[in-house]
């Protein structure tokens, strides 16, 4: 059960940089950077996806920790500010999903960090 918790703790992280990469393409123009960037949404929705899956074992477990929950809420949020920026197209939502973004990341990392048994 230790695997299928780092494996899908892993599979969000990478999907969140992978959703990430749609920051890069003002700055990169280059195909790959371009491809990944156009599959913004869906890997944000894998991110998710993963993180819930993560959490569900990690309760299962017994393993559930702040850190993690924080990061959860934050990626959650992420997702659903640029749901609402996507349909409504209203600047507010879209600053909120960039300002998010960052600080999501930075959870992810202080999970990471504050859980890691390495």
């Amino acid at each position: 059960m230790t695997f299928a918790l780092g494996l899908f703790g892993f599979l969000t992280v990478i999907f969140f940089l992978l959703a990430s990469f749609n920051a890069l393409k003002r700055f990169i123009n280059h195909p790959i950077i371009q491809k990944i960037a156009s599959n913004h949404k869906i890997f944000g929705m894998l991110a998710s996806l993963m993180a819930l899956v993560h959490m569900l074992l990690a309760v299962v477990n017994g393993n559930l920790r702040i850190t993690g929950a924080l990061a959860l809420i934050a990626l959650i949020v992420t997702g659903m500010m640029g749901m609402m920026y996507s349909t409504q197209r209203s600047k507010p939502f879209y600053i909120a999903h960039r300002i998010m973004g960052p600080l999501t990341l930075v959870l992810i990392v202080l999970h990471i960090i504050f859980n890691s048994s390495i």
